[in-house]
């Protein structure tokens, strides 16, 4: 195949690959219906797929100098960060395994920078990832309102039992990611019905799962989305104001009081002096954290750090402390470059921009607003390794390539 011939073609066998991982990694339910994807280990397949594929027809593919990217480098950095905190780490074989798995993340990533090189190309993977929050959206909703089924037998809405997903509080950070996807589509896009019914599923998803940090995470989006907009900005702030004032109204009560909790564990309690739920944590965690500053207790082993120091085998809830925690100052400066560098990258292209790429800085913002929810969400969960930061990035880069060939 010649490269203009690759040009030409919207989905080659390494995309393919790569849209068969996305689908069975943000779309596990696939396996409720399909098993032996599940058996074959279709996700593994896939990224040997995707990576064989590509060094055969790497000269196919435009994205040259997409490495050059200091989120690449910060990327580089962090896995760097991680493998060094194998030499400090209170469970080696836990750290392995979370370096382990972050590698396959990079590989990926390393490779859709590169074969996702034109705008057609990046608007069928962007759409490929909302179809999967909405779809684990609709088995969410269905679960909940006619099913009966909830997370270990609670109040709370569920897509699946296990997985990466199987959390409520996870599930709602994938809905508020691809949630700024939809809304991308929607305003770009003359046939609005499917991404207006998805944004719809999606926010109910969001309230069912009666995460608190699912909910700052979907104001984040509608703020976020608010404070973008040039054009028709009143009739979207209307629009905005209606849906959340209906949604708040057909919200069970027991969802406002479990929302309403988000101000009382940010105030001390008067007769023990501590805070409440996971404020408390963070305290302590990051207090525990300072005694091993500079790498942390090895990657993937917070637990450690929250287990003597809380006498809970709990989980950091944060994902900025977690890395704190587990990798150190080093670690975090890297994974704070990660939400940085994008924001700082669009603002200098929004900066010198001189005609022509506004449809590509809108898309751009967009994907800065999907940062935004991850990193409140996140705020809230301990989800540092999660696949879908991978994916972001990967977005960001590609934007800014695409943005870059457009100026040459």
């Amino acid at each position: 195949m010649t490269k203009l011939e690759s040009d030409n073609k919207l989905v080659t066998f390494p995309i393919f690959m790569l849209l068969i991982y996305v689908v069975c990694t943000f779309f596990p339910i696939i396996y409720m219906y399909m098993p032996f994807l599940g058996k074959i280990k279709i996700v593994l397949l896939a990224g040997v797929g995707l990576l064989i594929s590509y060094i055969f027809s790497s000269g196919n593919y435009t994205n040259s100098k997409v490495y050059r990217n200091p989120v690449f480098f910060a990327w580089a950095g962090f896995l760097a960060v991680m493998v060094m905190s194998l030499l400090v780490s209170y469970d080696r074989g836990l750290t392995l395994k979370t370096i382990e798995s972050n590698v396959k993340y990079f590989i990926v990533f390393l490779v859709m920078v590169k074969i996702i090189d034109s705008d057609k190309r990046l608007d069928l993977i962007l759409g490929i990832l909302a179809a999967c929050g909405v779809g684990m959206a609709v088995s969410t909703v269905v679960n909940y309102l006619f099913l009966g089924e909830t997370f270990r037998d609670s109040y709370r809405a569920m897509a699946l039992e296990t997985g990466i997903f199987g959390d409520p509080n996870d599930l709602a950070m994938l809905f508020n990611v691809t949630l700024a996807f939809l809304l991308y589509f929607f305003v770009t896009r003359r046939k609005k019905l499917f991404a207006l019914l998805g944004i719809i599923t999606t926010i109910a998803a969001v309230m069912f799962t009666y995460s608190r940090g699912g909910f700052l995470g979907l104001c984040a989006v509608a703020l976020g989305f608010l404070f973008s907009l040039r054009k028709n900005k009143k009739g979207y702030v209307l629009l905005l104001l209606a849906v959340g004032v209906v949604f708040w109204t057909l919200a069970p009560e027991n969802y406002k009081e479990r929302i309403s909790t988000i101000k009382e564990e940010a105030q001390v309690d008067e007769e023990t002096g501590k805070y409440k739920g996971r404020m408390e944590a963070w305290k302590v965690v990051i207090r525990e954290g300072m005694n091993r500053p500079f790498l942390g207790a090895g990657a993937g082993c917070s637990l450690y750090v929250t287990g003597p120091a809380m006498r809970d085998w709990r989980t950091t809830h944060n994902s900025f402390i977690q890395v704190f925690a587990e990798m150190g100052l080093i670690g975090l400066l890297f994974f704070v470059f990660l939400f940085i560098l994008p924001y700082k990258q669009y603002r200098r292209f929004a900066r010198h921009n001189i005609g022509g790429l506004e449809t590509q800085l809108q898309r751009y913002g967009f994907t800065l607003l999907s940062f935004a929810s991850f990193a409140t969400t996140a705020f809230f969960l301990p989800q540092a390794y999660s696949p879908i930061l991978y994916m972001l990035s990967g977005f960001s880069l590609i934007e800014a390539q695409l943005i870059c060939k457009s100026q040459t």
